[in-house]
């Protein structure tokens, strides 16, 4: 047998395993994205959880879910973008020791739009009058991304409300004025939005950020074909996440978490600074006294040195230094540890609970 052909039958038999591999991966890919998200909400509904309505203030509604109980009171604050069925993963596992009420943040699925509330002392004095309707004592917080900085002033400024709090990643100090650029929302999305609210032509959020997203730099002439795939899929039905099956759920994220209901014009506070009005980090955890828990998710930077992260240890070094009594808990995860490390999640959650049972 002469070398090219042997050459010719090496390449051939590589080219088939590389196929192969693909195959299984897109295999597994398929069945592991059917109905990923819906289905953990539909199981929560199974479970008890049904929206609701409550009125905080006049023409302010917060829209709620909820799982009455005998167990610790638990409110749940997603971050910014994210909807209370995000939880929905973590929450049959939670209800056998907390009452849980998650919640949409203002500006968020079905609680009111103004774009007046959409500054974190405001959400925090709302989420204490919900606190207030629904529970007959203090509660234990657990606040995704922004939904930590929104509970950081709740218990520093309302201490007989809160019993605990669990910061979920949460972008304290990367989030300061100075800081913002050298980030991933501050390169990704603010720019994003801000060009996105300043045109007419495209209507749909997801379908604009689709072709003009970091990640096209990582996944090269791939991104276009997801983009193509959730545009058609946004344009058949907006209203129904989009889905890519042939590649895995942590990618799908990426597009998925764009989806759920939400009012825009709250990131552009958060890129003009008015939602940090009367809000001073440092000074804010400096007044906590209640027990705290931090998860934080992996640090991660890009060749230019921009933080691909909610904060970098030496944010979190900060943190731990002003809270008196936290546990910190390291997980190998992406942002979203509540989805993606559900049962890490968990037992952080009935840990800090148990400290305060």
């Amino acid at each position: 047998m002469s070398l090219p052909t042997i050459v010719a039958i090496n390449l051939g038999m590589g080219l088939m395993g590389v196929l192969g591999s693909f195959g299984v991966r897109a295999a597994f890919a398929f069945y592991a994205t059917k109905d990923y998200f819906i289905k953990h909400v539909r199981a929560a509904e199974a479970l008890g959880f049904a929206e609701r309505q409550i009125i905080v203030r006049d023409d302010t509604a917060l829209n709620v879910a909820e799982k009455a109980g005998d167990g610790i009171p638990l409110l749940l604050i997603p971050g910014q973008g994210s909807v209370w069925q995000e939880y929905c993963k973590a929450l049959p596992s939670l209800v056998d020791t907390f009452h849980v009420l998650a919640v949409d943040v203002h500006g968020h699925g079905g609680s009111s739009w103004n774009s007046d509330d959409y500054a974190a002392d405001q959400i925090a004095e709302d989420l204490v009058v919900l606190v207030d309707r629904v529970f007959a004592e203090p509660v234990v917080i657990a606040g995704h991304s922004s939904g930590g900085l929104i509970a950081a002033l709740m218990a520093a400024r309302f201490p007989d409300h809160v019993r605990a709090v669990l910061f979920e990643d949460s972008p304290f100090f990367s989030t300061e004025p100075e800081r913002v650029p050298h980030t991933y929302v501050g390169i990704d999305q603010y720019p994003r939005v801000t060009s996105f609210l300043a045109q007419d032509v495209e209507h749909d959020w997801v379908s604009w950020y689709m072709h003009h997203s970091y990640w096209r730099r990582l996944f090269g002439p791939l991104w276009q074909v997801f983009a193509r795939v959730v545009m058609r899929q946004r344009r058949e039905d907006s209203r129904r996440l989009p889905v890519v099956r042939w590649v895995s759920v942590s990618i799908n994220r990426i597009w998925e978490s764009l989806s759920h209901p939400y009012d825009l014009r709250f990131s552009a506070a958060f890129i003009n600074n008015s939602w940090f009005r009367n809000f001073e980090q440092q000074q804010t955890l400096g007044a906590i006294r209640c027990p705290t828990a931090f998860l934080k998710a992996t640090t991660r930077h890009d060749r230019q040195g921009n933080l691909l992260a909610a904060l970098d240890d030496h944010d979190l070094a900060r943190v731990e230094s002003l809270l008196p009594d936290n546990r910190t808990i390291r997980v190998r995860s992406s942002h979203d540890i509540h989805f993606a490390r559900t049962n890490r999640y968990v037992t952080a959650l009935k840990q800090l609970g148990a400290r305060v049972s």
